[in-house]
């Protein structure tokens, strides 16, 4: 999904998102994050995309994001013939982030039910990991830099990792993300300090979970 570049990485959070509820639906095979975002911002055919990934279908759309207000635009397009099987726009109000993204999901699925065949889909394919807005919109921000893949994204993404567990020390994630990117840096430096840490975050990350 594209997006402004000041809103970059809440694009990129909710474009995973979506990726990462779509591999819960049984019978439904979805394509890696690594692979979808190799596509990102490029103006690429889609029938082009289909070959290159193997899929059937393709997920295109865009995020807008202003103050406490989001519109989210998701189409589903044919592969074959670059048709579009699918769209429509999501007007919401931030809070209502991971309603949405369960709706999205949920719609694209029953989607590709319809044109394809039988899916087995729950009731529920995203479950809110904190009900501190903030909290969240800052893990987002971690994420995205520290997938950059480098000491200055690594740095930047554990600060704001840090940040989202002073919004709510009771969500997961950012403890997560802080024990993955220390690991990383034990893995370049050498330097077992940072995987002694890394495992306390990742226990405590567990427990709240």
């Amino acid at each position: 999904m594209s997006a402004d570049p000041e809103n970059e990485y809440f694009s990129d959070g909710i474009t995973e998102e979506i990726i990462n509820a779509l591999t819960r639906v049984q019978g439904l095979k979805v394509t890696s994050r690594t692979s979808s975002f190799a596509f990102k911002n490029r103006n690429v055919d889609v029938r082009s995309i289909g070959r290159q990934l193997g899929v059937a279908t393709v997920l295109e759309g865009s995020v807008r994001k202003a103050r406490n207000n989001i519109r989210i635009t998701a189409q589903l397009i044919q592969a074959s013939d670059g048709f579009h099987l699918w769209s429509r726009n999501f007007d919401r109000e931030l809070e209502d982030i991971f309603a949405v993204q369960d709706e999205i999901s949920l719609l694209i699925a029953d989607q590709i039910r319809e044109n394809f065949g039988h899916l087995e889909i729950q009731e529920h394919l995203i479950e809110a990991p904190t009900k501190n807005i903030e909290a969240y919109n800052l893990y987002l921000k971690g994420r995205y830099h520290h997938l950059k893949w480098d000491s200055e994204g690594i740095r930047q993404g554990i600060r704001y990792y840090e940040q989202s567990i002073v919004q709510d020390p009771g969500f997961a994630l950012p403890y997560f993300g802080i024990a993955y990117s220390l690991a990383m840096r034990a893995s370049w430096r050498g330097d077992e300090t940072y995987m002694h840490k890394a495992e306390n975050y990742l226990k405590e990350g567990f427990r709240i979970d």
